[in-house]
C-alpha cells in the first residue's frame, strides 16, 4: 500500500521542479503530518529553501532531519551542499570527506559533486567522477539531469571539452522536464566553463546563457544567484550601451499612436500600449527622484480592490493561455507566476473591505511592470534586464540605474 505521505512529495517535487516553491513547500508540511517520521518531506522542505537561496534557513531543517536520520546520506550531502553556498568551506570539505565511500543514491552523488566542485576539490571530483559517469543519462530526482553533475566535476578536472558536452545534454534533458530552475543552474555552469576555456565564440555564448539563466532566477525571485549572474554580465559590459554616457547617443522610451517605441543600445523595437509601459516612462522621467505609486496609475482610489482583483484576474487568464506552450520551461514559469498571482489574489479578495487606495496601487503597478517586462524578454532582453535591475517598486517607485543612461521620451 502507497504511503499516505507518498504522492505528496512526488507533487512536491514536480512543483519544486517547475519553480512553485510555495506549493512545494505547502505540499512538503502537508507529507510532514501524514508521516511525521518520514525523511522525505523533510528532505523536500530543505531543498525547497536552498533552490529559493534561503540557504541558512536550509541548515536548520537539514541538522533537524539529520538528528533523526543520521544515516540518510542524501540528506548528509545537502548539509554539506548548504555549507559549501553559505562559504563554510572548511566544513563542506569535511562533510565531503564523511560521505566519500558512504555514497549510495544518484541524488546524494550528485550533490556531493556541486560540493566538489564549489570547492575546486580536484582530488573528490576524480573520485565521483566514476559514480556519475555510470549514471550518464539518468535524472536524479529534484537535482535533474545527472550529466549536469558530470559537467561539474568534469570542468573541476580540467576535462572542458568533455564537461561542455555534459552540460548541454543536461540542457537539453532539463528543459525537455520544464525545469527552469535547473535550466538555468545548467545554462550558468555552462557559462562559467566556458568563459574558463575561452576559445573562439566562448565568451559571446557564455554571456548569452548567463543572461538567459538571470532572467529565469529574477522571474522566479531567486535573488541571490540573479545578482551573482548579473555581477558578471555587468562586467561584459553587454547591457551598457557605451563607456562613455556623455558622449553616447539616448536611448528611447517614448510613446506612438500605436503603443511604445523603445530603443535600447543597438535595437528598436515597437511594442503594444501597456500600462506598465507608462509607469516605467514616468519612474525614467522622474530621473531618480521616487514616485509614489497612487501618482502612477489612474483613478484607482474609487475600487481598488476591485480594480486590482481584475487586472489580476486578466493577467491568470493571460498566463493560462501559455500554460500549454510548447516550450515546456516557458510553460512552467507561467504556472509559477500563477501560483503567485492565484495566492496573491486570494488574500486581496479576502481582505477586499480593508484595502486602501495605496496597498491597491502597489500591488497594481507592481503587476504592470512584472508582466510588461516579460513582454520585453521577446523583443528587447536587453533593455528587460537593464529595468528588472534599475527599477525598484513598493509604496514608493524609483528608478536606479548603476549607471547613467540617457533617455529620449518626446517625439
Amino acid at each position: 500500500m502507497t504511503a499516505p505521505w507518498g504522492p505528496l512529495v512526488r507533487q512536491g517535487s514536480q512543483a519544486l521542479l517547475e519553480g512553485r516553491f510555495g506549493e512545494c513547500e505547502r505540499l512538503a508540511a502537508e507529507a510532514a503530518r501524514l508521516g511525521p517520521d518520514e525523511p522525505a518531506p523533510g528532505l523536500l522542505a530543505a531543498f525547497a529553501c536552498r533552490e529559493q537561496g534561503r540557504a541558512a534557513e536550509a541548515e536548520i531543517l537539514v541538522r533537524r532531519l539529520l538528528a533523526g536520520h543520521p544515516d540518510v546520506d542524501e540528506a548528509q550531502a545537502l548539509l554539506g551542499a548548504v555549507l559549501a553556498d553559505l562559504g563554510r568551506d572548511g566544513e563542506a570539505r569535511r562533510q565531503l570527506d564523511l560521505l566519500e565511500g558512504w555514497l549510495g543514491s544518484a541524488a546524494a552523488t550528485a550533490l556531493a559533486a556541486e560540493i566538489a566542485n564549489t570547492l575546486d576539490s580536484f582530488e573528490h571530483a576524480e573520485t565521483l567522477y566514476g559514480p556519475l559517469e555510470g549514471r550518464a543519462g539518468a535524472v536524479a530526482g529534484c537535482h535533474g539531469s545527472v550529466d549536469r553533475h558530470l559537467g561539474l566535476v568534469c570542468h573541476v578536472l580540467g576535462r572542458w571539452d568533455d564537461a561542455e558536452r555534459h552540460f548541454r545534454v543536461a540542457l537539453d534533458v532539463n528543459r525537455a522536464a520544464g525545469a527552469p530552475v535547473l535550466v538555468a543552474h545548467t545554462g550558468r555552469h555552462l557559462s562559467a566553463l566556458l568563459r574558463a576555456r575561452g576559445a573562439d565564440g566562448d565568451w559571446e555564448r557564455a554571456v548569452e546563457l548567463l543572461a538567459r539563466a538571470a532572467a529565469i532566477y529574477r522571474r522566479l525571485e531567486i535573488d541571490r544567484l540573479a545578482e551573482e549572474a548579473e555581477v558578471v554580465l555587468r562586467r561584459s559590459q553587454v547591457f551598457t550601451t557605451h563607456d562613455d554616457p556623455a558622449t553616447s547617443a539616448a536611448n528611447v522610451f517614448r510613446r506612438t499612436p500605436s503603443g511604445w517605441e523603445l530603443i535600447y543600445g543597438d535595437r528598436r523595437a515597437v511594442v503594444g500600449d501597456l500600462a506598465g509601459l507608462g509607469h516605467i516612462a514616468a519612474l525614467l522621467a522622474a530621473a531618480g527622484r521616487p514616485v509614489h505609486v497612487v501618482d502612477l496609475v489612474d483613478r484607482v482610489e474609487d475600487a481598488p480592490g476591485d480594480q486590482v482583483a481584475a487586472e489580476y484576474r486578466s493577467r491568470l487568464d493571460e498566463l493560462g493561455g501559455q500554460l500549454t506552450a510548447t516550450d515546456p520551461v516557458a510553460a512552467a514559469l507561467a504556472r509559477a507566476e500563477g501560483d503567485v498571482l492565484a495566492a496573491e489574489l486570494s488574500v486581496l479578495t479576502a481582505s477586499a473591505s480593508a484595502s486602501s487606495a495605496g496597498d491597491g496601487a502597489r500591488r497594481l503597478v507592481a503587476l504592470r511592470i512584472r508582466s510588461s517586462l516579460e513582454r520585453l524578454d521577446d523583443v528587447l532582453p536587453a533593455l528587460a534586464h537593464h529595468l528588472r535591475r534599475s527599477v525598484r517598486t513598493g509604496t514608493f517607485c524609483i528608478y536606479e540605474p548603476e549607471r547613467p543612461e540617457r533617455w529620449r521620451m518626446g517625439s
